[in-house]
């Protein structure tokens, strides 16, 4: 989650100091840059490639220096994709999670038709209506249960990739979900290949990582699933919000936990409840 205390010593370590402090100005050498504030951010885990990238998001007017005013837009954007002021930094997948718990009034792990039309209409900024959920309900509520659970809501909001599903129909084994590291080599490839193998003893194949090694990166950069639809890592836009979980063996663990109890499961399920 955001960490206001924590960036706003930040910023306030940039701001201008003494006289003219409250007017627009750049400061052509300020005592905490851009590039020192990451690295502290992420304990010191921070190269020049991650500056360049986060360079061309920050430096709006492309002059080629990032100013305090650009630097504090970037910190505390409140332009998520979807969701409102204080999501900055959530993937869509992480939104539409909290959304569901927000909608689900009566806490039974459900939305029936009233629920999920409100959520729809979130989700769509209010271009939702009881008729377009009348549409839809029953693709999305495969189970002809009444109501739609989380995994079946993932299901439909981000889909199933034809391969999990025509696979296993024809015969063919296929795994449920593919889950997409994009790493850095050495030590990103090691992380990589240890949760692989963790996976792969737990869900056997069910899942599979699929690694791409980009040269001039470090560590984890991104993590995905279904096409990259539904992300639950991406350092570039997610590093200025919370801590980097590859960055320590514990917090990798706890990642690691928490896929392994929550996330994996939910789109297995919701692979085999489109099969079915």
């Amino acid at each position: 989650p955001p960490r206001p205390t924590m960036r706003a010593a930040r910023v306030e370590a940039m701001a201008p100091q003494g006289r003219g402090a409250g007017k627009e100005q750049e400061r052509p050498d300020p005592p905490f840059g851009a590039a020192e504030a990451m690295s502290d951010l992420n304990n010191g885990k921070w190269s020049e490639t991650d500056t360049d990238r986060l360079f061309q998001q920050i430096d709006k007017n492309k002059n080629g220096r990032i100013d305090i005013n650009e630097f504090i837009e970037y910190v505390f954007s409140n332009e998520p994709t979807m969701g409102s002021v204080g999501d900055a930094g959530k993937s869509d997948y992480e939104l539409v999670l909290q959304d569901f718990r927000r909608y689900d009034t009566n806490r039974n792990g459900t939305l029936d038709k009233a629920e999920f039309t409100r959520l729809m209409g979130t989700l769509n900024h209010g271009k939702w209506d009881a008729k377009q959920t009348d549409a839809v309900f029953r693709q999305v509520d495969v189970d002809g249960s009444g109501e739609v659970d989380l995994n079946e809501l993932v299901a439909f909001i981000f889909g199933v990739p034809a391969p999990r599903t025509h696979g296993a129909r024809g015969g063919k084994e296929e795994p449920r979900v593919i889950v997409e590291f994009t790493v850095g080599p050495g030590s990103g490839e090691t992380i990589c290949k240890q949760i692989a193998n963790q996976w792969n003893k737990k869900f056997g194949s069910d899942v599979m990582v699929r690694k791409i090694v980009m040269p001039q990166c470090k560590g984890i950069i991104k993590v995905s699933a279904r096409d990259g639809t539904i992300v639950f890592w991406d350092e570039a836009t997610m590093v200025a919000y919370r801590e980097n979980p590859f960055l320590t063996m514990s917090t990798m663990r706890a990642w690691v936990d928490d896929m392994s109890r929550r996330h994996i499961p939910r789109l297995i399920d919701g692979t085999n409840a489109v099969m079915d």
